[in-house]
C-alpha cells in the first residue's frame, strides 16, 4: 500500500527540510550533494537558491523496488524520529500543504530515498516556476512499543531518568552526524574525509573492552571471545588479557581495506560488524577533551575491522591478569576500521 501527494514547495538557501518539532540541528555537511539526516531533521538539498520545486512525497510500507529511470540523482538516508510526526518543512515560509504526516507508524527508524531531477538547471538562481523535482520516499523499518523503548521514549520519565533522546541529540550537536549514511550514489563515489588516527587509555571490565553506542546502549553483547574480537549487531567485544585496568587504544580509520599488515603487532584478527545508528565508540575510553572517537562516523551499514594486540604477553603478569592494576597499560590494541557497505540497507542485512 502506499500514499502520494504533490505540492510546489518554497526553497530557501538550497534546502528545505524533513523535521519534528523540536531542537534538532539540521546536519551543514551534506557528503553525498543531496541528503543527510540527524536524529529528528533531514536535510535534502536543491540547485535553486531561493524558490519552488516540485516535490512529491511517497508513503510506502517497505522499500520501493521499481527503476529509477527518469532521475538524474537518487540517495537513500534513515529518519530517526521521536514523536512520530516528521514533516516537509518549507524555509521561510509556511508548511507545504496538502502533505501527510512522513513517518504515520509512530516513533521509530525509517527509510527515506530520494530521488532529483533538475538541480543544476537552474543553480545558484531565484526561480518562481518549478525548474526542478523531487520525490521523497518513506517506508518504516522499525517502529512501534519495542522501537519506543529502543529510543528511551516514555521510559526515561517513568523511571525518573534523563530522556534518552535529548542527549541522543546534543551528541549530534557536538560531533557532526552520527545518523547520516552517504547511501547509495549515482553519479561519482563520495570524497571521504578520513579521520586522523588518534590513541587513548580504556579501561578493562571482565577481561573486556565494549564497543556500543553509548547513547543507545540496549543492543545484546556477544559472548566473550577465544581470540580476539567478537561481534553482534551494534555491539563489539574485545578480549584483554588483564581482566581489570587500563589498556592503550589507538584506532585508525581507512577508506578501504588495508593492503599491508601494520608492523610490530604480535597477533592480529579480522572480522566485520554491522551499525544501525552510525556510532560505535570504545565504552570506557577516555581522551584529552573529552570526546570519545566515533569508529562509523560514515553512518549506518557493515564496517570491517582488522585489530592487532602487543605486549599481551608481558601484561599477564604473576597472575595472569586476573585483576593485576597499574597506571602504565601492559597491552595496547590497534582498531583498524573501513567501511565495507554504507546505508539502511546494508545495516538490516549483514550477509
Amino acid at each position: 500500500m502506499s500514499t502520494s501527494a504533490r505540492a510546489d514547495v518554497h526553497v530557501s538557501h538550497h534546502r528545505f527540510l524533513i523535521q519534528e518539532q523540536g531542537d534538532a540541528s539540521a546536519p551543514s555537511d551534506v557528503p553525498n550533494g543531496l541528503t543527510a539526516s540527524a536524529p529528528g531533521v533531514a536535510v535534502i538539498l536543491t540547485g535553486v537558491h531561493t524558490g519552488v520545486v516540485d516535490v512529491t512525497v511517497r508513503l510506502t510500507d517497505a522499500p520501493p523496488t521499481g527503476p529509477d529511470d527518469g532521475w538524474d540523482e537518487v540517495e537513500e538516508v534513515e529518519l530517526v524520529s521521536f514523536t512520530g510526526e516528521m514533516r516537509l518543512v518549507s524555509l521561510g515560509a509556511d508548511p507545504p500543504g496538502g502533505f501527510p504526516v512522513l513517518t504515520a507508524h509512530g516513533p521509530g527508524r525509517y527509510g527515506m530515498r530520494v530521488h532529483a531531477r533538475g538541480r543544476d538547471i537552474a543553480e545558484g538562481g531565484v526561480t518562481g516556476v518549478p525548474a526542478e523535482f523531487y520525490q521523497v520516499t518513506v517506508w518504516p523499518i522499525d517502529v512501534g512499543p519495542q522501537a519506543r523503548a529502543r529510543l528511551g521514549i516514555g521510559v526515561a520519565e517513568e523511571l525518573g531518568l534523563p530522556d534518552k533522546s535529548r542527549e541522543i541529540r546534543e551528541w549530534a550537536k557536538r560531533h557532526g552526524l552520527p545518523q547520516h549514511e552517504p547511501g547509495r550514489l549515482v553519479r561519482a563515489e563520495p570524497r571521504l574525509l578520513v579521520p586522523a588516527p588518534t590513541r587513548a587509555v580504556a579501561v578493562a571490565e571482565e577481561h573486556r573492552l565494549r564497543v556500543v553506542n553509548p547513547h543507545q546502549d540496549t543492543a545484546p553483547a556477544p559472548d566473550l571471545p577465544a581470540g580476539l574480537v567478537a561481534a553482534a549487531p551494534d555491539s563489539l567485544v574485545i578480549r584483554t588479557l588483564r581482566r581489570r585496568g587500563r589498556v592503550d587504544v589507538h584506532v585508525n580509520w581507512q577508506p578501504s581495506p588495508p593492503r599491508m599488515e601494520a608492523q610490530g603487532w604480535e597477533e592480529s584478527e579480522e572480522i566485520e560488524f554491522v551499525t544501525t545508528t552510525g556510532i560505535m565508540q570504545v565504552a570506557t575510553m577516555t581522551t584529552d577533551d573529552d570526546r570519545r572517537p566515533n569508529l562509523t562516523y560514515q553512518g549506518a551499514g557493515r564496517y570491517g575491522l582488522r585489530i592487532h594486540g602487543r605486549t599481551r604477553d608481558r601484561a599477564q603478569g604473576r597472575d595472569g591478569g586476573q585483576g593485576r592494576l597499574s597506571n602504565r597499560p601492559g597491552e595496547s590494541y590497534l582498531l583498524v576500521v573501513w567501511p565495507v557497505e554504507l546505508g539502511a540497507a546494508a545495516a538490516r542485512d549483514p550477509g
